[in-house]
């Protein structure tokens, strides 16, 4: 509890730092760089959703951001900025358990303007008998080694769109989903971190004392949807100004039902506060498939507007469900 207790404080105090100069993506200036450069500040958050898992641990060494057209890049070619590198070139260790409303900042960095399209999450090599990457299961101390496929070597590709733009600043968070991204390889007892349980979320305004909207994308039996940007926007007093938004990606839900379906997760500031005061939101989510029309191309879903309260999830009203149609 001590430890959490004190990085909670530490990102804490960085988010209310960050937020004197954190300005609405469609901003026109502020002190988050140059004419051609923006600021990112990276963090890294959970879904709070861990199943039979009481905590899992990675280190992460470095955050290599990669522009749209550099995916075949290797991490170390100059032309793919530096996000973060925590702790210097010892790197992290981050327990997933520990954040939720209050994430772990990674580090803040003055990117190239531009559309980037994939992160690359370098973690530390786990060496036996001091394992960095591991899972404790509920009930039983033993550490599990968590297996990471070429998280050492080229790291882990976490896919999702985000923007830089000049002058401005904002937050990206690395969003894990433990139930997705935690993976028990049938027999053989290996436990496998896999990058489709992790997402990306562009955060435009401050992250102190948020709470989050939370949902579930789904589309008609057999109609395939492969991704959705996924934005939220208050319902007042400016419907334009985006305060949230992420690139999901579906999975073929089980029991042979053949709806095409993911969760979502969404920070926001909650209402009153001094950055969104009375205002309501809305969620807008824009399917892409086979299972679409000619043009790939889902029908735009819109939300009910709903409020937010700090430190708690509301659910998508008005049963948590986003349903994309053809």
């Amino acid at each position: 509890m001590e430890k959490r207790t004190k990085v909670s404080m530490l990102c804490t105090a960085l988010l209310l730092l960050g937020a004197l100069t954190l300005v609405q993506l469609s901003g026109c200036g502020g002190s988050g760089g140059g004419a051609s450069t923006g600021t990112v500040t990276t963090a890294l958050t959970d879904a709070r959703s861990f199943g039979s898992f009481s905590s899992v641990h990675v280190k992460v060494v470095k955050v290599v951001a990669v522009r749209a057209g550099q995916e075949n890049l290797m991490d170390t070619d100059p032309n793919l900025p530096v996000m973060a590198t925590p702790n210097g070139s010892s790197g992290i260790d981050v327990d997933l358990m520990d954040f939720h409303f209050v994430p772990q900042i990674l580090g803040t960095a003055t990117l190239p303007a531009g559309t980037y399209t994939q992160i690359r999450l370098i973690l530390a090599a786990n060496q036996q008998p001091n394992l960095v990457n591991y899972v404790v299961r509920t009930g039983d101390p033993t550490k599990v080694p968590l297996t990471t496929p070429s998280a050492q070597q080229t790291g882990l590709k976490i896919n999702g769109n985000f923007t830089v733009t000049a002058g401005s600043s904002s937050t990206l968070l690395i969003d894990f989903n433990p139930a997705a991204a935690i993976v028990n390889a049938g027999n053989s007892g290996q436990v496998i971190l896999k990058p489709t349980g992790v997402k990306l979320v562009q955060i435009f305004g401050s992250l102190s004392n948020a709470g989050a909207v939370v949902g579930t994308i789904r589309s008609p039996a057999f109609s395939k949807w492969s991704s959705a940007t996924v934005t939220v926007v208050p319902r007042n007093p400016d419907s334009s100004t985006v305060v949230n938004s992420m690139t999901v990606f579906s999975n073929l839900s089980s029991a042979g039902s053949g709806i095409w379906k993911t969760s979502f997760s969404a920070f926001l500031p909650p209402n009153g506060s001094s950055a969104m005061a009375s205002a309501q939101y809305k969620v807008f989510i824009q399917g892409y498939g086979s299972g679409a029309a000619a043009n790939g191309v889902f029908k735009l879903y819109s939300s009910p507007a709903f409020t937010i309260a700090t430190g708690e999830d509301t659910t998508l009203p008005p049963d948590g469900n986003a349903f994309l149609t053809p």
